[in-house]
């Protein structure tokens, strides 16, 4: 999906607008507004699965707008958090790749509230930035009141409160948070499960290795996989190595687990 997305930029990007962050939080500052002129506007463009089955299937998509809060103070810091993370993704990805993330949160949102018959909001939406973001710059530091903190453990306060939230939704209401995240997993889904399986591989050969070191056959028997020499000659100084490129722990002599490593290096480097 990627690749296909960059294509898409290359071909269409040029021809989107630059700041598509700051038309959204235009728009979810203009219904704010409009609520105060006419109390009960908001209610014209939250996403009712009822009301969309009467035809009104504007709600469908108007639900992005609605104003993250009714306070004028926090409404003004989470439009600013929105805007710092939502420029963020549009300089990191361009615009195709960005409106293609909101598109798909917003498909997901909407299917499942209407699957659901259930009411929904934009709250997932604005949550499927600060994970995304804090996906691909988990050290970058933000400052919440006066605490700096990184956006990873900002990201980690985030999911366990969702999880906790999901835990009290009742019956099928349950997966709502997940399916609304459907374009966090669809983006990022496959990266972190590479990741999570690389971890998981580099655990199992640390126990091999450490296994293999409390062998008698290992520790008194070694063979250098390169050279051939072996601990006969106690001179040689033996070491095992655990890496990717070895599959399972492999002895080598001191000199060529040096050369093993330096060869191995372009290719284990993130």
């Amino acid at each position: 999906m990627s690749s296909w997305l960059d294509r898409l930029d290359r071909r269409f990007g040029r021809h989107l607008p630059s700041n598509l962050t700051v038309g959204l939080i235009g728009f979810q500052g203009l219904s704010w507004f409009l609520e105060q002129l006419r109390p009960g506007f908001l209610d014209f463009i939250t996403l009712d699965a009822a009301k969309v089955a009467q035809g009104q299937v504007w709600r469908l998509v108007t639900f992005v707008a609605l104003p993250p809060s009714s306070n004028p103070i926090w409404l003004f810091f989470s439009l600013w958090w929105t805007h710092m993370l939502g420029t963020y993704l549009e300089r990191e990805w361009g615009a195709v790749r960005y409106l293609a993330y909101w598109l798909v949160g917003i498909a997901g949102t909407a299917a499942l509230a209407v699957g659901l018959h259930a009411p929904a909001t934009n709250q997932y939406l604005q949550l499927s930035l600060l994970l995304a973001v804090a996906t691909l710059d988990p050290d970058r530091q933000v400052m919440l009141l006066v605490i700096p903190i990184k956006l990873k453990w900002l990201a980690v306060i985030e999911a366990a409160v969702l999880a906790f939230s999901a835990s009290t939704l009742p019956g099928a209401s349950k997966v709502f948070p997940l399916v609304a995240l459907s374009n966090y997993l669809l983006f990022f889904g496959p990266s972190l499960w590479a990741t999570l399986r690389a971890r998981q591989r580099k655990a199992v050969h640390v126990v091999e290795a450490h296994r293999a070191a409390q062998q008698p056959g290992v520790t008194t028997q070694r063979k250098c996989a390169t050279c051939g020499v072996t601990d006969a000659d106690r001179t040689v100084e033996f070491r095992v190595c655990t890496c990717e490129r070895c599959g399972t722990p492999t002895n080598f002599c001191l000199p060529h687990v040096r050369e093993h490593l330096a060869a191995a290096a372009p290719v284990d480097a993130p």
